[in-house]
Order: C-alpha cells, then structure tokens, then sequence
C-alpha cells in the first residue's frame, strides 16, 4: 500500500515551499506554513484506513526530511522531553507533521523566536507554552506575551495543580502581564489558594499586598539591615522576614497551607 500519486506529488511539493507542517488527522488535511506567512492546505485522498493513510504520510515526510522513513523515533525519542535536539535539526523536526517532534523543538535550547512561531502555529498547548516561556529568550521576547496570554485564558481549564502552579509563576514573568492582570489573578487566589503558590514561587519579594512589616523596633531592623550589608547572611534573612515584603509573604504561606488542595501543593 502507497500513497496516492497526487498526494505523493503535492506533499514534495509542499515540502520545498513551506516552513512548518501540522496535520489534522480527523479532516484528512496537511497543513502547511508558507514562509511568507500564508498557509496551504491538502486535502487528503486515503486509498485505505485512514489511520493507516496517515502513518504513510508521516513516512514520506520523514523520508524526505531525515533520509529515512523510520527516522523519526530512532532520531528523537530519547531526546524529546530533556531539551537535548540537536539545534541544527530544529528547523527539520518541525516539517514531520509529529506532535513529540514539536515537543522537542519547544523544549531545545537553541530555540529562538522564529521556531518558537512556528512551533506554536504547529501544537498551541499549555505544555507547549510552559516549556517555551521557561526559556528567557522566548519569554522575553514577542512571542512570550502571546503564551502568556494563552495560559492566562487557560488557567480555569487546568486540572493538574503542579500545571497551575507553574502557568501562574511563568506568566507573572517580568513584563508578560499587564498590572491589571496581575492585580487580578492576585484577587482570584482569595477563592483559588493555590494561584498565591504561583505568587510565591515567582515574585517572593515583590507580592501585590503586603500587611506591613513586624512591630519590631525600627532601631532593631536598622541594624539588621547593617549587618546584613556587612555580609551576615542571618541578619539579612530577619531583616528580610520583618519587613513588610517578608511579613507578605509569610502571611501567603500560612493561608496557603491552610487550603492545600493536593500533594502537589504542599510540595511546592
């Protein structure tokens, strides 16, 4: 079983004009990134299951792209998901129209801001965006406010807390937010505790409310605060935890704890 030559011929084609591919295996379509900006499309004809149709396309781009229609899998697996693509390929991994292959792109330290694009345009999901915005070339960039308002909308849909925690801390990165959403996402962990874990992972010393520093002497603090810059690492951290920044963030700790919605909370 092969291929049907028009789309053996269109796919070849498609391959030496476009800079990403996406499949949608429910419509039997080849989605393609022209590099341009514009998008083409193929429409499938299956000659047998389209499972099996599918599998044959995945083969063909392979072939062309790696050398080897079994490349994929012996190429990548093992690198996937521990950021270790070699940068060179990156460009490549992302004509196979193979969901694990974008996962390897996003997760890659050479990624830049163009593939990050183009990886974006291929699979727009909330891993895919942590584990770009977890890369400070891409959150700092373009591109890091599109994941961050992406995951921002998303928040109400995520199930697993570990995920939460982490959307929360990566999207308060510095200028993803404006300071009306951050104010905002900061009022929804009155209700959703475990937003205010995300608070406490990103911004420790900078917390939106803070109740005021500890009514200790102020003579007491002023030369804890001396001390401190003199290179006692203890002084600092007293000095740090009576302020009012440090009585904040004490205070988040304590009503977190008190509404731990998983183990995964608590481990944070």
């Amino acid at each position: 079983m092969s291929l049907a030559p028009e789309d053996s011929l269109r796919l070849n084609v498609m391959l030496v004009n476009v800079q990403a591919i996406r499949i949608d295996e429910g419509a039997s379509q080849v989605h393609g990134l022209m590099k341009d900006g514009r998008e083409s499309c193929i429409h499938l004809s299956p000659n047998c299951r389209a499972d099996l149709y599918i599998k044959k396309v995945r083969e063909l781009l392979s072939s062309n792209v790696l050398g080897s229609p079994g490349g994929y899998p012996v190429f990548l697996k093992r690198w996937t998901r521990m950021g270790q693509a070699n940068d060179a390929s990156l460009e490549n991994l992302l004509l196979l129209g193979e969901p694990e292959a974008v996962v390897a792109v996003t997760g890659a330290a050479g990624l830049t801001h163009d593939l990050a694009t183009r990886a974006w345009w291929i699979m727009p999901d909330a891993e895919n965006a942590r584990r770009m915005l977890r890369n400070p070339e891409i959150a700092q960039g373009s591109m890091g406010k599109v994941l961050a308002e992406f995951l921002l909308e998303f928040l109400p849909f995520e199930q697993e807390p570990k995920a939460l925690i982490e959307s929360v801390a990566l999207i308060l990165q510095p200028g993803l937010l404006m300071p009306e959403q951050r104010h905002e996402l900061w009022q929804r962990g009155r209700q959703k505790k475990i937003f205010r874990i995300g608070f406490l992972k990103a911004l420790p010393h900078d917390l939106p409310e803070a109740p005021g520093a500890h009514p200790v002497a102020p003579s007491v603090l002023r030369s804890l605060m001396d001390l401190g810059a003199l290179g006692n690492p203890l002084a600092k951290l007293l000095a740090q935890v009576w302020s009012s920044q440090g009585q904040g963030f004490l205070a988040s700790c304590l009503a977190a704890l008190d509404h731990l919605s998983s183990q995964e909370a608590a481990v944070a």
